[in-house]
């Protein structure tokens, strides 16, 4: 009898011990989830200019001065099909930058005949006067040619990191191993080597630009003022939405 009423109490004191280290994990537990829980809401701010952005219209201004004489369209201009600059949370960046460019019309409005097999002739002053891999690859400096659609095109990738500054509303990016064409526009090239090849070609390890950026508070877009890629006198003006 005296066995079985010890064997009671260590049941007891063992079931004792159990619910109040239960309820001692369960506690420790919750405030464990709870500082994890507050942790994550701290975590939760991210600079305005995070996100996959697109440009709806790119915009330059000679000499910075931004009057309607002075105002061309770059997208137009440059032939330029997309401008999308990924700007990640983790500081990376991603510039996809593509052109495509119709080899005939650009011969016709020179007042030139066309030939899918020999390209232009006959241009005024005999300025797009070249066979159509010439047109594209020598002229242009691009490296994709469509033979039924006379399209001209290529595409560039950059890679690279960015910082912003919230407090003055910019933000800086360095690009890597940049080639720059004789047009001004960033390459399908990404070697110093093949860089010098261009006409005009000029290759940058890093290449910095430094952007002032504001957002549209109804619609989320922004907009981001600095220079282009060459180091000509003109500001631009990127015009960006959300993917």
């Amino acid at each position: 009898m005296f066995k079985v009423f010890n064997a009671i109490k260590i049941h007891l004191l063992k079931t004792s011990v159990f619910i109040l280290c239960s309820i001692f994990l369960f506690s420790s537990c919750e405030e464990q989830i709870d500082d994890l829980w507050d942790n994550n809401d701290d975590t939760q701010t991210f600079s305005p200019v995070v996100g996959d952005w697109y440009a709806d219209s790119i915009k330059s201004f000679y000499s910075c001065v931004k009057t309607a004489d002075s105002t061309a369209d770059v997208m137009i201009d440059s032939y330029i099909d997309n401008y999308n600059l990924w700007l990640l949370s983790d500081g990376s960046l991603q510039l996809y930058f593509d052109q495509s460019i119709n080899l005939q019309n650009e011969c016709e409005d020179f007042y030139g005949t066309w030939s899918n097999t020999n390209g232009c002739s006959d241009s005024y002053y005999e300025y797009y006067d070249y066979s159509p891999i010439e047109f594209c690859n020598a002229y242009y400096e691009h490296n994709q040619y469509n033979i039924e659609a006379t399209s001209c095109s290529q595409s560039a990738a950059i890679n690279g990191t960015w910082t912003a500054n919230e407090a003055a509303s910019t933000v800086t990016v360095i690009m890597d191993s940049v080639c720059v064409n004789s047009f001004g526009n960033p390459s399908y090239l990404s070697s110093p080597d093949a860089c010098g090849t261009l006409e005009y070609g000029e290759y940058f390890p890093i290449l910095e630009r430094t952007f002032n950026y504001s957002v549209n508070s109804q619609t989320g877009n922004i907009d981001f003022e600095g220079s282009w890629f060459d180091d000509d006198s003109s500001c631009v003006i990127f015009h960006m939405s959300l993917q």
